[in-house]
């Protein structure tokens, strides 16, 4: 079944030019140019994707994001002019699932869009999983045990929470406030720093455990992500 995806771009050229390339990878486009049409939009319709520029009249792409986060979880692409990671960051935060830096290649966000919907079918197959296996990393869900090449890792509780929620999602950049809604919860009182700490020592873990293999990746200035690719 053909992947179905709403456009929300006030550049009508902009819109246009993606919208081309969409439809000659056989995928169906709907197009909106401003914020407020585009919520309407999207709540009307069942989308698989959503592609949002974050400049947009009437409602910003953020504000579409907190809005549209409220009641549904279709992953959603920034496209963003903006040079400020702090934008970036706030997207990630209210949910958004990737970005791509304007001006861009449509066939990088071709490329972008579909490396999103495979990330979907990873995150599907291991939401019904009770066990995880990523290159030479298995994970017991339940026994919350981690094991490289049948060697036991000791984690610590907060480690582990952190590692299997960024495999639940391989590709998908968190940034440090995700990690802490995912991994510590509301009782949370520390620094958002404090996740870097936790971070290093899991990846030091992991590297002394598979020196063949990076797990875990810092995207500067943005948070952190699984590496799934070999």
């Amino acid at each position: 079944m053909a992947k179905k995806i709403l456009i929300i771009e006030d550049d009508k050229s902009v819109a246009k030019l993606v919208s081309t390339y969409f439809l000659n990878e056989k995928w169906n486009v709907n197009v909106v140019h401003d914020g407020e049409d585009g919520l309407e939009n999207a709540y009307e319709n069942s989308y698989d994707l959503i592609i949002l520029d974050l400049m947009l009249p009437k409602l910003s792409g953020l504000e579409f994001i907190k809005e549209y986060r409220l009641e549904f979880n279709t992953p959603v692409i920034m496209l963003t002019a903006r040079i400020t990671e702090s934008d970036i960051v706030k997207g990630l935060d209210l949910g958004a699932d990737d970005y791509v830096t304007k001006p861009f290649s449509p066939r990088e966000l071709v490329s972008r869009v579909k490396a999103v919907f495979r990330r979907i079918e990873k995150q599907n197959l291991f939401a019904e999983r009770k066990y995880i296996q990523i290159k030479n990393l298995n994970i017991d869900i339940d026994l919350q045990k981690v094991k490289i090449n049948d060697k036991k890792i000791d984690l610590t509780p907060k480690e582990f929470e952190i590692l299997k929620n960024l495999c639940s999602y391989p590709g998908k950049i968190y940034s440090r406030q995700e990690i802490i809604d995912t991994s510590f919860g509301m009782d949370f009182d520390g620094f958002d720093r404090t996740i870097d700490t936790h971070i290093a020592n899991l990846r030091k873990k992991l590297r002394i455990a598979d020196n063949h293999y990076e797990y875990i990746e810092s995207v500067y200035g943005l948070g952190y992500r699984l590496i799934d690719e070999e």
